[in-house]
């Protein structure tokens, strides 16, 4: 059953791969000079051109090795019930495709019908000229939006933004009861009554999130916010997840200098399956049809260092992301630190609520954070 996964995944990955380089060079041909269509495409084609579908590994292969160090550059593709014995183990810094799931599907049908049609959405319009802030996105009544998503001779794609309040959305799983993954809810939970209803959704407005864009959608380059630990699930259409797994913080800092980027993972999600994408990994998605997603973004109390150096980096150069910086992150890490040094002051014997980083690492967090 394993190596039927993987020889299936091997064979769908190439034809994915080849038909998302046929979608681009397609907008290319028909769309207008000076466009992000025109201009975007033709960066995600160099980036495809030097990348390469890679054989994953199996469940079994990871989990017989002594030690995962260096094994960030690789992938995994395995069922839900290995991806809980991989989690059991520790964190994995490699990113997982894991499916098929057994979870209920959205639709795209459903989901905009689900859409208030006299709100307002934010989306990028790929037909912008490139010369402009088109980087910042539109914002349209939903029913004129929605009508541009479904017209079939559209040429320059859409991207929808900020949906993420129209559905429930639970994390897979593998993840569902792991406590640790939980601390920034925790971190929150006492401070609710006192805190805005607004300023307390800030956080939770880019930690769980919807996606859903048209054919030859693209993003350029980009970490996560703070580098958060990603996992998106494919409800209905196609996918190919470009990703530079293992390149670490001062591999990103390089690339933000102007080292180009070489040999991508082109990773195909196909729909009802879910990508686990490691935090701090650069990533540059592209959409081979239309394409509905839901994602987390989630922080590991063992993680707090990591994410706090990512969050100094985005602070020093906003661009690292292709979003804007999250209000709420400050009063959250606070409350994690203060958990953190309550904890490291019980008994040793004594048990902790969360796993924490090395004790050793905990003034330099806090000096992080002091600074940020």
């Amino acid at each position: 059953m394993t190596e039927q996964l993987i020889t299936e995944y091997e064979r769908k990955a190439k034809e994915y791969y080849e038909k998302a380089i046929e979608v681009l060079n397609k907008k290319q041909e028909v769309s207008s000079a000076n466009t992000r269509t025109r201009e975007d495409t033709a960066i995600i084609l160099d980036l495809l051109d030097s990348s390469m579908v890679q054989k994953p590994l199996t469940a079994e292969q990871v989990l017989n090795t002594d030690t995962w160090d260096g094994l960030e550059k690789d992938f995994v593709v395995c069922s839900e019930h290995d991806a809980g014995r991989i989690f059991d183990r520790q964190v994995p810094r490699f990113p997982i495709l894991v499916g098929p799931l057994t979870r209920t599907t959205g639709s795209i049908k459903g989901f905009l019908n689900a859409i208030d049609p006299e709100a307002n959405i934010d989306f990028h319009d790929f037909g912008l000229d490139a010369s402009a802030d088109v980087h910042i996105p539109r914002t349209e009544k939903a029913s004129d939006a929605i009508k541009m998503f479904k017209d079939e001779n559209r040429i320059d794609p859409l991207n929808f933004l900020d949906l993420h309040i129209l559905k429930d959305n639970p994390l897979p799983s593998f993840l569902r009861q792991r406590k640790d993954f939980k601390i920034l809810e925790f971190s929150h939970a006492g401070k609710r009554k006192r805190t805005s209803q607004q300023n307390a959704a800030d956080l939770d407005r880019w930690t769980s999130f919807q996606l859903l864009a048209s054919e030859g959608a693209v993003h350029l380059p980009h970490i996560d916010h703070h580098g958060m630990n990603t996992v998106v699930f494919n409800e209905e259409g196609h996918k190919l997840w470009l990703m530079w797994p293992g390149l670490g913080l001062d591999g990103i800092k390089k690339w933000r200098l102007g080292e180009p980027l070489q040999g991508g993972l082109p990773v195909y999600v196909p729909p009802g399956y879910v990508l686990w994408q490691p935090l701090g990994t650069l990533h540059a998605p592209i959409t081979i049809t239309k394409c509905l997603m839901r994602g987390r973004m989630l922080l590991h109390s063992s993680q707090l260092l990591d994410i706090l150096q990512y969050t100094e980096a985005e602070i020093k150069d906003p661009d690292i992301t292709n979003e804007t910086f999250c209000r709420q992150i400050h009063e959250r890490m606070k409350g994690i630190l203060d958990l953190w040094k309550k904890e490291s002051d019980l008994p040793e014997l004594c048990q902790k609520t969360f796993k924490w980083p090395p004790s050793e690492t905990q003034k330099e967090c806090e000096k992080i954070y002091k600074v940020s």
